[in-house]
């Protein structure tokens, strides 16, 4: 009878300590907080955001889905296996890739996609400290994907090799330096935003907010999804490279989805049809 209960007891201890580790890792996604700030462009060190784009010509607004008709689950589920598109799908909240395309580690030029590392690295080597001319440069860069800002801000991070260092060091397989690789791949790109969304780099708060209101993927990850939905993201196209990767809230979690693909300017309908249909899909 005493082996029972202790077994009972063990038993009671590890659903406790499972409950917790479940528990913790909700807690930890930040951007459930910073979504929730009265002023969602005002950073929690009190950095202003909107005031600051607003000098250089920009006014940010949080991104939602468009929900514009025309999303069809045909080309969707053809679409996943198209090997000039590489996808994946992440549960931020629960730390747990959802699902992948075969080809979703490979590399493949990044276009305009890579700048969220650069700036990423800008803050991260700085300690999330910078200034406020700087600020207003990452905003160009994210927003508007303003190329005259783009390396500035990798001198900032301390140059090209520095961002890559920065990469590896966060345990991501791309090289995403301007003219040092600018490559990217969907698995890396998921985890580039579960780490923003979780904080786990100075900066990452600055990014998230900034990232809301990218005004180039109303085409493309915009496009087909629900708009009760909160987005960010960031976007590339070049020749035949287009892509759009970010980040999904649907009540109080979070998701990352990256579609790149290598199909040129009829690649943004498939990243469309692709985010709508993996949210319909994996986002429950």
């Amino acid at each position: 009878m005493k082996n029972k209960h202790k077994y009972i007891a063990l038993a009671i201890t590890a659903v406790l300590a499972i409950a917790l580790m479940v528990r913790s890792k909700v807690s930890a996604v930040f951007a459930l907080n910073w979504e929730k700030s009265p002023d969602f462009f005002t950073t929690s060190k009190g950095i202003n955001l909107q005031s600051l784009a607003k000098k250089v010509g920009i006014s940010l607004s949080r991104n939602k889905g468009l929900n514009s008709s025309g999303f069809s689950e045909s080309k969707y589920k053809s679409a996943k296996s198209n090997p000039d598109i590489y996808w994946a799908i992440y549960d931020i909240s629960k730390d747990t890739l959802l699902a992948s395309s075969s080809n979703a580690t490979k590399n493949v030029y990044g276009a305009s996609v890579p700048k969220v590392f650069v700036a990423s690295a800008a803050l991260a080597n700085n300690n999330g400290n910078i200034s406020s001319a700087d600020y207003e440069k990452v905003i160009k860069l994210l927003v508007k994907s303003d190329n005259e800002v783009w390396t500035p801000l990798q001198n900032l991070a301390g140059g090209g090799q520095k961002v890559n260092d920065w990469a590896k060091s966060m345990g991501y397989k791309n090289q995403p330096a301007r003219s040092m690789g600018n490559n990217a791949n969907a698995i890396d790109m998921c985890k580039l935003w579960r780490d923003v969304c979780r904080d786990n780099f100075k900066g990452a708060e600055v990014i998230f907010r900034i990232s809301s209101s990218c005004q180039t993927s109303a085409s493309r990850s915009r496009k087909y999804m629900p708009s009760s939905v909160f987005m960010g993201s960031k976007t590339g196209t070049y020749l035949k490279s287009n892509h759009d990767c970010g980040w999904v809230q649907k009540g109080d979690n979070f998701y990352a989805i990256a579609v790149l693909t290598e199909l040129g300017s009829g690649g943004s309908d498939y990243i469309a049809n692709m985010w709508r249909g993996l949210f319909n899909e994996y986002v429950k």
